[in-house]
């Protein structure tokens, strides 16, 4: 039998052996995970089968991954510049590139460059995404017609992104949250980041609702993780959290406790009602 340690193949066949599709596979490459035979080129490139099958075979035992493999991470606001970032990380997620609502995304961030808070390989200067969360602030009975179908996201103009020069409150829609399969931990960590920009803004800016929709099956769980109450008048898959109300989640709740003890909360974010004891 040939010796795994010396042993090269062709990415496809790596790919099979790790049940990946390509641009997974080509981000274990380019995170150091699995080596590539040096004097190739990328039409020729041959991969190591020893990096192969260890990944395999921790991802079979149900072993954590080393945390050696950990990629360095960046935080900051995506500008219009992020935007083939953005495609490639879809194009993992996803296996396609949403190259229209990259357009109009793009447009909206030359308004506010503070819509989404992404994690990036620190090692890759911005050329590798790991996460991102978007978060656009717009008029409620903008976020309404959207949410009650309407109208489409991708029809939101310009002109309708508000920017975070007023004082006083904001709605905000929670359009889009996405991670590289590989790094799940980092969509809270993005969302932590979010809210830390938002603890900072207070008092003189302020959220006072989130709206969001999920599209599938795991877009319903991870809005329900942050105990988003459902919007059945508006649709089937419409959330909302008012941030009036007392946070299910800990880290709402971590959140609201911040805002509290750095100054008085405004009318807006103060509950409709007093509890009188348990019932």
């Amino acid at each position: 039998m040939a010796d795994a340690t010396k042993q090269y193949i062709p990415w496809a066949e790596g790919a099979k052996l790790l049940g990946l599709k390509r641009s997974a596979f080509f981000y274990l490459v380019e995170s150091g995970q699995v080596r590539a035979e040096s004097g190739r080129g990328p039409r020729d490139g041959r991969y190591s089968l020893q990096d192969i099958l260890a990944i395999k075979e921790h991802r079979s035992s149900g072993k954590r991954r080393y945390k050696k493999h950990l990629a360095p991470l960046m935080f900051d606001w995506l500008s219009s510049n992020d935007i083939p970032a953005i495609l490639r990380l879809d194009q993992v997620v996803y296996d396609e590139m949403f190259l229209a609502e990259a357009a109009v995304y793009k447009q909206w961030s030359e308004k506010n460059p503070q819509l989404a808070m992404a994690a990036f390989d620190a090692r890759s200067d911005r050329q590798t995404m790991l996460a991102y969360i978007a978060a656009l602030p717009l008029d409620e009975q903008v976020i309404l017609q959207i949410m009650r179908g309407e109208r489409e996201e991708i029809s939101i103009t310009q002109d309708e992104i508000q920017t975070y020069e007023q004082h006083g409150p904001y709605t905000l829609l929670a359009n889009s949250a996405v991670v590289h399969p590989e790094r799940p931990d980092l969509l809270l960590k993005v969302l932590l980041r979010m809210t830390e920009w938002w603890v900072e803004q207070f008092p003189e800016r302020y959220v006072t609702r989130v709206y969001a929709q999920s599209i599938s099956e795991r877009g319903d769980r991870m809005i329900s993780h942050f105990f988003l109450a459902p919007r059945y008048d508006l649709a089937p898959n419409a959330y909302m959290l008012d941030l009036a109300r007392p946070g299910a989640s800990k880290m709402i709740r971590l959140f609201q406790q911040r805002l509290k003890s750095k100054a008085p909360l405004p009318p807006e974010l103060q509950a409709p009602f007093t509890w009188q004891g348990s019932h």
